[in-house]
């Protein structure tokens, strides 16, 4: 899991990531006071297992009993400590990069703006185009499933399916290996993501004690748990998106922008560590391709230390114009995580010296659909109240616009 040593040897270092993360950095204290303890009973574990094996050599039986006896004992503290060790280490995450800025959401650093924005006066939001296109039926999603559910219908059904295909194409020729993953995973792969933590209140936890992913980037880490893997290992991969969005509120409620249900397509890369940060920089710039070859105006953001979550080190969002509300919000997010979630995932891979090392991870998303059919659908809106259609989108569809 987490290397507890460089915790001991570097703890200023430990505090002060936790401390512009926002995160109580007491728990630094608690580890090297425990990973101290750790070491001083594991050169006692270690000097009775020797004690052990020369006796049974010199077929000393009562040396061999006595020595079993205070071995036992020893293996219980030493079990203890690790699993005092293994809690405290969840409550850690990712150091930040020098670069994050400091603070919360307040503090995001904006990059810059790309692409033009519609003049198109007093334009309609996503729920009126939904309605008088008939292609979203939200009323009936509330009736059938309650509050942040809806219905794709028509053109809208056949866009995201286009949406898919086209993105899906587009990543192949990236060379990344095409998924679609189970949607239920295991306890030990969200806690390996970084999910049971601080996002627990946010996953749906079923009768069978699974989960049910809110990303793919989830189940995505579980294909090579426990695994030493070659190197880069690049993934696209397609899932039904659950999240329970406890606590949110306000006019996303209304819309299709934060549901409990989405589909989506995630890239995830596994990547020698010296290649993180190049691999963290190519995902951002396929998010941006995409949004760019949908005509979609969009601003890339640097995300600030203290809302990065538990597993990013460093973390870019692209986002995209949103005409109704005059605002950008968030369609991707792109997280370079280091070496955190394969640490508590075991993935490791061998380098050029033949030695393991833990690989790094980066996941970004490819496309959104809820959130991303919110911007395509209000920035090619027409004053005639249809809405054309992506040239890049054409072939995948029998249709070039909605009316």
């Amino acid at each position: 899991m987490i290397d507890f040593k460089d915790i001991l040897d570097n703890q200023a270092k430990y505090k002060n990531g936790l401390k512009r993360k926002g995160v109580d950095f007491k728990v630094i204290d608690e580890v090297v006071k425990a990973y101290s303890k750790y070491i001083k009973v594991k050169e006692a574990v270690d000097k009775l297992r020797s004690q052990k094996n020369i006796a049974a050599k010199k077929k000393d039986i009562k040396t061999g009993n006595e020595v079993k006896r205070k071995l036992i004992s020893k293996e219980k503290d030493l079990k203890s400590i690790q699993e005092l060790l293994e809690s405290l280490g969840i409550l850690i995450p990712n150091l930040p990069f020098k670069d994050v800025p400091l603070g919360g959401e307040e503090n995001n650093k904006l990059i810059g703006k790309f692409g033009k924005i519609s003049k198109l006066k007093n334009p309609k939001d996503h729920i009126q185009l939904g309605k008088d296109l008939d292609i979203i039926d939200i009323e009936r999603g509330v009736k059938t499933s309650g509050s942040r559910f809806y219905f794709l219908k028509n053109q809208a059904v056949e866009l995201e399916f286009a949406l898919i295909q086209w993105v899906m194409a587009l990543l192949k020729k990236e060379k990344f290996e095409l998924l679609v993953t189970p949607q239920l995973v295991k306890d030990k792969v969200m806690s390996a993501g970084g999910y049971l933590g601080q996002a627990k209140d946010e996953i749906y936890k079923t009768q069978d004690n699974l989960y049910l992913i809110g990303t793919s980037e989830q189940s995505i880490l579980g294909f090579h748990m426990g695994e030493t893997i070659t190197v880069p290992k690049r993934y696209a991969a397609f899932s039904t998106c659950f999240r329970r969005e406890a606590g949110s509120y306000g006019q996303d409620v209304k819309g299709i922008i934060r549901t409990h249900q989405f589909d989506k397509v995630e890239m995830f890369s596994f990547v020698n560590p010296k290649d993180s940060i190049k691999e963290h920089e190519k995902l951002v710039g396929l998010e941006e391709k995409i949004l760019r070859e949908l005509k979609i105006p969009y601003q890339k953001v640097l995300v600030a230390a203290g809302d990065l979550g538990m597993s990013a080190a460093k973390k870019i969002d692209l986002e995209s114009w949103i005409p109704s509300q005059k605002r950008y919000r968030e369609t991707h997010s792109c997280s370079n995580c280091t070496d955190w979630q394969a640490r508590r995932a075991n993935i490791r891979f061998k380098n050029k010296e033949g030695k393991t090392e833990f690989v790094h991870t980066i996941n970004g998303t490819a496309i959104a659909i809820g959130r991303l059919l919110v911007a395509l659908l209000e920035n090619h809106q027409q004053s005639d109240g249809s809405v054309k259609i992506p040239k890049v989108l054409h072939k995948y569809l029998g249709f070039k616009e909605i009316k």
